[in-house]
């Protein structure tokens, strides 16, 4: 059995040479985006943040701090047309694994109380609601919730 071209995906190390495209990614995805400074400061200091490409364009990225005694998802983003392609789980997955071989004990994340389709991925994943952070998120109206998130190892 061999791969179709339209299921390759190429998920690599984030560079600062991503930086353009995660930045232009972050801003068609979010009415509040990360600032620029924000994303490239993740990339220089280092975070474990990893780039999947398609097609030599990016469509998607994860940016998280793996450490002992413990992991922070910190933003994962898909492309809106690559959704549901099992892209957020395989970075994740590759969060989780990395996670395990640095001793992270657990790994915790923040996500919106209105996001649904994201909830849904970290329970399939084993994520456990631990918590909440009120007004933790800027929105439309004022501040929303976010949940807080545990995956134990």
């Amino acid at each position: 059995m061999s791969a179709r071209k339209s299921d390759i995906y190429n998920i690599i190390p984030m560079t600062i040479n991503d930086l353009d495209d995660v930045y232009k990614l972050e801003l068609a995805s979010y009415s509040f985006p990360w600032t620029k400074e924000i994303l490239r400061d993740c990339i220089m200091y280092n975070y474990d943040s990893f780039s999947v490409f398609f097609d030599n364009k990016l469509v998607g990225y994860v940016i998280s701090k793996i450490s002992y005694p413990e992991t922070h998802i910190l933003n994962l983003t898909v492309n809106e047309s690559f959704r549901r392609k099992g892209i957020g789980k395989s970075l994740i997955n590759i969060v989780i694994n990395d996670a395990k071989i640095r001793k992270s004990e657990d790994i915790i994340l923040e996500v919106r109380a209105n996001n649904f389709e994201a909830q849904s991925l970290y329970h399939k994943l084993n994520f456990k609601t631990i918590g909440t952070r009120h007004g933790y998120y800027e929105a439309d109206n004022g501040r929303e919730d976010a949940y807080v998130l545990k995956l134990i190892l």
